[in-house]
């Protein structure tokens, strides 16, 4: 019994159903919706891995580095681990003599710590920065900056780590007959506090940068991508409680993960998806409209992104020519030219 995908029903679910039904449960066995949905959302992903992989090589074009790049690479690595972690802990594979009967491992480490809690906080990493920014005057790349995140990944060791060290009798444990993971009323309590004092961060960072002025609809995507986490973690804290045994619902398990994942990689693709679009099929008319829209709003000490190479280029400059003084001294004054 592998964790293999199948798109049929294999001899070893139909027997798993016989046991499970004799005792008492109602189960639907794993098979060709659950393999389709893994397909799908596998090449989704496999699409944004390429993207990141494409943005990250061209990091230096001003649009792309103005949405940071690393963060939203790192973003796109936290939602796949979480795609990962949804795999064993929603019931879509057969666990039976695998490494994923390591309740801890996939559906603690991968599931929460470094998939939706680690997804979380680069959100607000994002977010912290733009406050900092735009709300402070400060600098973005600074120690300031990332002291919080790493204060907040230490406590996401710390948590990981204890629930390691703890039975897995009052944390998570794999049951045999179920094929599955079960967690301990007490440690999924703890773990979805944990999940919704993330989220209460998340949403405070983005309640103080709500009246920014920005070039880029940076506050329209951080209030969608706050709406989108505070969603899908309304959704599962429910299903888990309202029926904890949704793994074994074919409908309910495919309801919880293809919901999670299509709004993550929504989320992605509206920071993302334009100017990633618009570097490969219109790169230089882009840019020549991202650069005169910043210096219309005055913005461009905000975005803190070196133009030189890039007008250069157009205008037959050397590269060490300075474009940021002259940009300045156009952003305040009358004449926009």
């Amino acid at each position: 019994m592998g964790n293999h995908l199948s798109f049929t029903t294999p001899k070893g679910e139909l027997l798993r159903q016989m046991f499970i039904e004799a005792a008492g449960y109602s189960l639907d066995p794993r098979g060709k919706a659950d393999a389709i949905m893994t397909v799908i959302i596998t090449s989704a992903y496999t699409l944004g891995l390429l993207a990141v992989v494409y943005m990250l090589w061209n990091r230096n074009y001003p649009p792309l580095k103005s949405k940071n790049p690393i963060i939203m690479a790192l973003t796109m690595v936290a939602s796949i681990l979480w795609f990962v972690g949804d795999l064993q802990s929603n019931g879509h594979l057969q666990l039976a003599t695998s490494s994923m009967t390591n309740c801890k491992g996939f559906g603690v480490w991968m599931r929460i710590l470094l998939g939706v809690c680690l997804l979380a906080s680069l959100i607000a990493l994002r977010a912290y920065g733009l406050y900092r920014v735009f709300c402070r005057n400060l600098p973005y790349h600074s120690f300031g900056l990332y002291l919080p995140f790493g204060l907040y990944l230490l406590c996401l060791a710390i948590y990981g780590a204890v629930s390691q060290a703890l039975s897995p009798s009052i944390t998570t444990r794999y049951l045999l007959l179920l094929d599955i993971c079960d967690s301990h009323p007490s440690f999924k309590a703890a773990i979805f506090s944990f999940m919704w004092v993330s989220l209460f961060v998340v949403i405070f960072i983005h309640w103080k940068i709500r009246n920014i002025k920005s070039s880029f609809n940076e506050t329209r995507e951080m209030t969608v991508t706050c709406a989108i986490v505070l969603i899908l973690l309304v959704f599962e804290t429910v299903m888990s409680y309202v029926s904890p045994q949704y793994p074994l619902n074919v409908r309910l398990r495919i309801a919880t993960t293809s919901l999670d994942h299509f709004a993550t990689n929504i989320m992605w693709w509206l920071i993302m998806g334009v100017p990633l679009y618009n570097c490969v099929f219109n790169r230089q008319r882009y840019l020549d409209n991202w650069v005169f829209k910043l210096r219309m709003d005055g913005l461009q000490n905000e975005y803190d992104v070196d133009l030189d190479a890039a007008v250069a280029k157009k205008q037959g400059m050397p590269n060490s020519y300075n474009m940021r003084g002259t940009m300045k001294l156009a952003s305040t004054t009358g004449n926009k030219e």
